[in-house]
């Protein structure tokens, strides 16, 4: 007879209190009874750990990051026709009168190795930067000359419109974080304390094999987590909302987890790598990330065409 280990889950970060519940909505869900009460309950839990997740959820992607991201888009795809006309003008024209102006201001964007899969703080000052260089009296008449001068005052009202609103998502983040995640987090740890009480208290007056099993699975799922949460405190803080991997994840991202002994625990649907080390979205704030955001490349080189097309 095994029993579910009470220790308590109000200090562990986000993304593995998540990785937990996410675990033992697994377990449970799996375990075949016919007492009534822990249908109940095992149903409550099921239910309040969809609004923890949808709160979440929220919390790592907003609207105002999905606009972002669109800004971001239309931004690069500008940035990408000012660069490349202004090269084919520096590379292409063989009269100097013609090809100087294609020459100074492709030059700024290599002065300052733009490119356009940085993260958006340093894509942003970048831009500053070669707006600064752009204002410049004979840079004005290149911008003229190749006709690209509302291109650019374009590129320049995208770069305030994102810098705006990256702003503004650091306030909602805050709002949301203090205000729905919390919410959800505390009726779920709750109502798991209370539904963890329920089982062991079963436990002792009607033992059931199925509880059990799920008790040996968690309580190793459990033990997992814990060690990541020390890893992540030697490495650094971790906000990540795990990826889901419909039913199998094992330390990374397989179907089953090694406990360290001889035997596999089957995997409890993918709380096992904790959340992992926080998404960089494009903007250099490591956000609970999830799935996407903006500028989420590495640092390759320009190609021809920004989307891959």
């Amino acid at each position: 007879m095994t029993k579910f280990n009470e220790k308590s889950l109000h200090n562990f970060p986000l993304a593995f209190f998540y990785s937990a519940m996410q675990a033992f909505d697994s377990r449970i869900g799996a375990v075949s009874t016919s007492l009534a009460r822990l249908g109940t309950m095992r149903e409550e839990q099921h239910q309040l750990f969809g609004l923890f997740d949808e709160a979440y959820t929220r919390s790592l992607k907003s609207q105002t990051t999905k606009t972002i991201s669109d800004l971001d888009k239309v931004r690069d795809h500008i940035a990408y026709v000012i660069e490349h006309v202004s090269k084919l003008w520096a590379t292409k024209l063989d009269d100097d009168a013609l090809n100087i102006h294609g020459r100074r201001v492709w030059q700024a964007f290599k002065d300052f190795d733009f490119r356009t899969d940085e993260a958006l703080v340093a894509e942003n000052a970048k831009i500053h930067n070669i707006e600064q260089v752009f204002a410049t009296p004979d840079l004005t008449a290149d911008l003229a000359a190749m006709g690209l001068t509302a291109l650019n005052q374009l590129m320049a009202e995208t770069t305030t419109q994102i810098e705006q609103l990256m702003s503004q998502r650091n306030e909602e983040q805050s709002t949301i974080i203090v205000g729905e995640l919390k919410s959800a987090r505390e009726a779920l740890d709750a109502h798991y304390r209370a539904f963890i009480t329920y089982l062991n208290a079963v436990q002792e007056i009607q033992p059931e094999e199925g509880i059990s099993q799920a008790a040996q699975y968690y309580n190793q799922d459990l033990k997992k987590i814990e060690q990541q949460i020390a890893q992540s405190r030697k490495g650094g803080s971790v906000s990540q909302k795990p990826s889901s991997d419909n039913g199998n994840s094992g330390d990374n991202g397989g179907g089953s987890t090694n406990n360290g002994d001889d035997d596999e625990i089957p995997s409890s649907g993918g709380g096992e790598n904790g959340g992992g080390g926080g998404t960089n979205n494009g903007d250099d704030d490591v956000i609970p990330g999830s799935g996407g955001g903006e500028n989420t490349g590495g640092n390759g080189t320009l190609v021809d065409d920004p989307d891959g097309d």
